[in-house]
């Protein structure tokens, strides 16, 4: 609370214009007398007005050093003639004794001299923490003065480079056009050369052929006639030579001579692509990275980190070309022991062998791999044990999270099979691989039967993203022989659905692995299944079913009651089948290579691509999956990659290659996206599920090593963000969790 002044010279009071201003109005803003201020508190429309003295002898505010009471005089606007010396905590406000008898009698209330002496500590407090602000805030000034810096120093470079670019094409092409000019006055000069020639012999015939003729005329006419008798046979000679000269008339050049511009639309092409201008909003606070290796990586094996850059509004960025760098350096040899949190030294051979400064030297720097989509791999291999640091810059600043701390441990007997979850996977299980099929089949032989469905918690100490794994191969309830689809329903408290392909069957789990239904009975009739390849889940709680020996699609109560059939006569073998946003069934034909989508009253409303290898074509389609935007992306299985449509049918973009690397496929089956619109991946012959951003970018793997996939098929996403996948090969389901 303050008083206010008028001035050095205070003007008369605002009403009567003579006496002396001895208060002010905060509301009004007006300096009035003593008589004039006591009738304004009485007056109607201004009695709750804050009419505030002045102090005596002083035009300025009240001594900042200190709050005196006896300078300054607040009146309640409530009760007349009472000072405010109290301060209520609750209303924050100045109030009266009488108030504080009578509004403010429950609240908190001090004396107003203890409320400023709080308030200015509070202040003051206040001030010391936004002053203990200001260097982070003058330095954060400076940092963006140096990037516009750097930036307008950029553009200059740039602008030098552009214009020494263009200065080189003007140069070529002078150099070409003064090559051409020299080539046409040359062939021009050639062609008058002869010309002039030829024109000289025929003038140089002419004249001696008018000479020649005028000189007999000239003879026949003035010579005796015995003197032209005697010279006939001279005067006849000299003009047979000249009858029998061989000087053809005809030009022995032509005028022939243009400049053929030929086709330079490519080169006009080329010319308006001449280079780009390359440039990112990605910033290092919001950048990341991801990958099994940030926690703990084996030695001697290559291990690999995604690093996904991202703009101040955490966009992802959409271009490569940023400055990614790593560094990479030991910190400790002590690294914690297996299976206990007791630490160990280094104790592999060749840590024991090299001195520290040694094994210094032979660590491998990281290498940085430009995507040129905004994602980088950081790449990088380690030869002793230890604990190491990772500091992965962005421009010159670390990004998010960075430096990373990682452990670095000798490869174990037991684990001597698996890799690290940041390198792909691809050699757990190849399909082409024989040798590695028997060694599935005889681990899978190896687990512990039981008569009902096996299901079981993870406990190998080899870390990886497993909770849960559901069954085993076998013809009994809870028991699966190549499973295929699997889908999530919100019926009851969560349900999966499993497509039983070659028991005929649909298999109904909780999400604890408990089988609690299996429906369908085998056959070619309405009803029937031959071979269940794909299942979805309507929101009403119905199941659909993709029967691709059957050629249809049937839809189930979640009872297992058959209800109808729809697509018949329309599918020739449907495999993976979904359902979008406005509950429409959409079925992957795999052997027509094409997706169809019908209302679940059967009518077929959309019906795109055929078989090839253009972006709208598929070869072997296998699942699909709908994302928040309706957009359909479908796993085309001999592509090795996946199609992304709209909801009409329209391409929109394409992601993966054939590979083994991060974000490539051999034969991708299983889809689903998050809620967040990421992509993942099922990798059947790589045996791995990858996980992708909106737009297809890698992002990182689902840790599968302590129990390897074998050939992964259908795959589902439940609300709480855990995968569900079919293991078609190893005849079970597994349950990893997913971070969204």
């Amino acid at each position: 609370m303050e008083a206010m002044d008028g001035g050095a010279t205070p003007a008369p009071c605002a009403d009567c214009r003579n006496s002396d201003p001895a208060a002010r109005c905060h509301q009004c803003h007006t300096l009035l007398c003593v008589a004039c201020a006591q009738s304004h508190t009485q007056d109607s429309g201004s009695e709750s007005h804050s009419v505030v003295s002045l102090t005596d002898g002083e035009g300025g505010l009240p001594d900042t050093n200190g709050y005196h009471d006896d300078q300054t005089t607040l009146y309640c606007p409530s009760h007349q003639g009472q000072t405010l010396r109290f301060y209520c905590r609750d209303c924050e406000t100045a109030v009266c004794s009488s108030c504080t008898d009578i509004e403010h009698r429950a609240h908190n209330t001090l004396h107003l001299t203890d409320a400023v002496d709080e308030h200015r500590v509070a202040m003051h407090q206040l001030i010391d923490r936004v002053t203990m602000q200001l260097p982070c805030m003058k330095e954060a000034i400076c940092d963006i003065q140096d990037v516009c810096r750097s930036l307008q120093e950029r553009r200059a470079e740039a602008e030098k480079e552009v214009r020494n670019c263009f200065d080189t094409l003007h140069e070529l092409l002078d150099k070409r056009q003064t090559a051409l000019i020299n080539s046409l006055n040359t062939i021009e000069s050639g062609k008058q050369m002869t010309l002039g020639d030829q024109l000289e012999e025929l003038e140089s015939w002419v004249r001696g052929v008018e000479s020649g003729c005028e000189f007999v005329e000239k003879a026949l006419t003035r010579c005796p006639a015995m003197e032209v008798v005697l010279v006939r046979k001279q005067l006849g000679e000299r003009l047979m030579d000249y009858a029998n000269m061989n000087v053809p008339p005809a030009p022995r050049e032509n005028s022939h001579l243009k400049f053929v511009v030929g086709n330079i639309d490519p080169l006009k092409t080329a010319f308006m692509h001449v280079g780009s201008i390359q440039s990112n909003s990605a910033v290092p606070h919001q950048t990341s990275a991801t990958g099994e290796a940030l926690r703990q990586v084996t030695v001697s094996r290559g291990s690999i980190v995604t690093v996904v850059t991202r703009d101040h509004k955490g966009e992802k960025a959409t271009c490569g070309g940023a400055e990614v760098t790593a560094a990479m350096s030991r910190t400790s040899t002590i690294v914690p022991r297996h299976g206990s949190s007791s630490p160990r030294a280094s104790l592999s051979p060749r840590a024991s062998s090299k001195s520290p400064s040694s094994s210094r030297e032979e660590l491998c720097q990281p290498q940085v791999l430009d995507l040129n989509n905004g994602t980088y791999e950081v790449a990088f291999t380690v030869h002793t044990e230890g604990i190491y640091s990772l500091e992965v810059l962005l421009y010159g600043q670390p990004i998010n999270g960075s430096p990373f701390t990682i452990t670095a441990t000798a490869a174990l007997d037991e684990d001597s099979g698996s890799s690290q979850r940041s390198v792909p996977p691809h050699t757990l299980a190849r399909q082409t691989s024989h040798s590695t099929q028997v060694t599935s089949r005889s681990r899978t032989s190896r687990r512990p039967l039981s008569l009902r469905s096996s299901c079981s918690r993870r406990t190998n100490p080899i870390e990886d993203d497993m909770l849960l794994r559901v069954g085993r191969r076998g013809r009994n309830r809870g028991e699966f022989v190549n499973p295929q689809g699997i889908a999530f329903s919100n019926f009851k408290d969560g349900r999966i659905a499993v497509a039983d392909s070659n028991n005929q069957c649909v298999q109904v789990f909780t999400l604890t692995g408990e089988c609690k239904l299996r429906f369908g009975v085998r056959g070619r009739g309405i009803g029937q299944m031959q071979r269940p390849t794909g299942v979805a889940a309507l929101p009403n709680g119905n199941y659909v079913v993709a029967d691709y020996e059957n050629k249809w699609v049937s839809i189930f109560e979640p009872s297992g009651k058959y209800i109808s059939r729809i697509g018949h006569g329309k599918l020739i073998g449907p495999k993976g089948v979904c359902v979008d946003n406005n509950g429409h069934i959409i079925v992957v034909d795999n052997k027509a290579s094409c997706v169809c989508i019908f209302q679940q009253s059967g009518k077929l409303l959309t019906k795109f691509g055929n078989r090839g290898t253009d972006e709208f074509q598929f070869a072997g389609p296998h699942f699909a999956a709908v994302n928040s935007r309706g957009h359909i992306a479908i796993t085309d299985f001999h592509n090795h990659c996946v199609k992304v449509f709209d909801s009409d049918g329209d391409f929109l973009f394409t992601f993966g290659t054939s590979g083994e690397g991060n974000g490539q496929f051999n034969a991708p089956t299983g889809i689903a996206v998050d809620s967040n619109d990421n992509i993942i991946v099922a990798d059947w012959g790589n045996s791995r599920i990858q996980v992708f951003d909106s737009q297809g970018s890698f992002l990182s793997y689902v840790n599968t090593l302590a129990d390897p996939l074998y050939g992964p098929q259908g795959m589902t996403l439940t609300p709480d963000g855990q995968i569900f996948v079919a293991d078609s090969g190893n005849h079970c389901f597994k349950v990893y969790k997913y971070l969204q």
